[in-house]
């Protein structure tokens, strides 16, 4: 019985604007668990620029500065992953847009809140 169900499964065919739909809400799924450090590193690094800004305190400044290009660095090594994991995202700059506003609109990144203020 669950050999006939699973030969049934595979010889229905699945709309592929279905498909592409989950595959981008996956990616987007996959973007956001894997900038969840980053973008909490960013949220750190933020909030030390704003005291030394405060404060006048170059050192702090410079610190966040430091605590950014971590950020940047490991956003690097995150895409690089999603790449091999969704090759067709990676081919086509149309679906890295819409990838990344889904993402954008589950997890939002800090540095824009920063940057409104």
């Amino acid at each position: 019985m669950k050999r006939l169900l699973c030969s049934l499964l595979l010889l229905v065919p699945f709309p592929p604007s279905l498909l592409a739909a989950s595959n981008l809400d996956e990616a987007a799924n996959d973007v956001c668990k894997c900038l969840e450090a980053p973008y909490a590193q960013a949220e750190k690094a933020m909030a030390l620029v704003q005291q030394a800004q405060a404060s006048g305190d170059m050192s702090q400044l410079m610190a966040a500065q430091g605590d950014m290009m971590g950020v940047i660095s490991a956003s690097g090594r995150c895409f690089e992953g999603l790449s091999k994991k969704y090759p067709d995202i990676d081919r086509s700059p149309e679906l890295q847009d819409q990838v990344m506003a889904k993402a954008d609109q589950k997890c939002p990144n800090p540095a824009k809140q920063f940057q409104m203020r």
